[in-house]
């Protein structure tokens, strides 16, 4: 089955493919990714995966916007970033002919599994296309050659690390 699988990084990429035995098309749908050098790095990240693997990458534009607009910096920024990103994966998957769709914020210890699996169920049934669990994701395998981030990806996620690490600065 062809599958579109919406790739946030090369690590969790990485983790999923590895799983997955479809044809698998890679979407990097990512208005979060802050700021624009983030985002670049891992879009060449990911490139790289793709090529390594013979896998087809789709591009969209990066348009921040769309993802503000999402979450208005709200306590539900997450879910709604989330909501983005898997429906417009579903909304491509069903314009272009897949059968099937699927994300690797399952593989990220930086996202809660749970809650994106069901919302991406919910999600595929509007859109009459299946979403696929990959169940067999091996978080813990250890990936290198490529870049690596050490937080989810957007503004918000990378002031929260900071202040993790250094504390408040107010």
């Amino acid at each position: 089955m062809k599958l579109l699988l919406h790739a946030c990084c090369a690590d969790c990429t990485i983790k999923t493919i590895r799983s997955i035995k479809d044809e698998v098309t890679l979407f990097y749908y990512n208005p979060n990714i802050h700021p624009r050098a983030e985002y670049q790095s891992r879009l060449a990240a990911i490139k790289k995966i793709a090529a390594e693997n013979k896998i087809k990458l789709i591009i969209p534009d990066w348009k921040p916007t769309e993802y503000f607009g999402a979450v208005k910096n709200d306590k539900n920024r997450c879910k709604n970033c989330w909501n983005l990103r898997i429906r417009m994966t579903a909304d491509y998957a069903k314009n272009n002919g897949f059968e099937q769709f699927s994300t690797t914020l399952l593989s990220s210890k930086y996202q809660n599994r749970k809650i994106i699996k069901k919302m991406a169920q919910k999600i595929g049934k509007e859109y009459g296309v299946k979403f696929l669990e990959v169940k067999d994701i091996d978080r813990e395998i250890k990936t290198s050659g490529f870049y690596k981030q050490f937080f989810c990806g957007c503004c918000y996620s990378l002031s929260e690390r900071f202040e993790e690490k250094y504390g408040k600065t107010n």
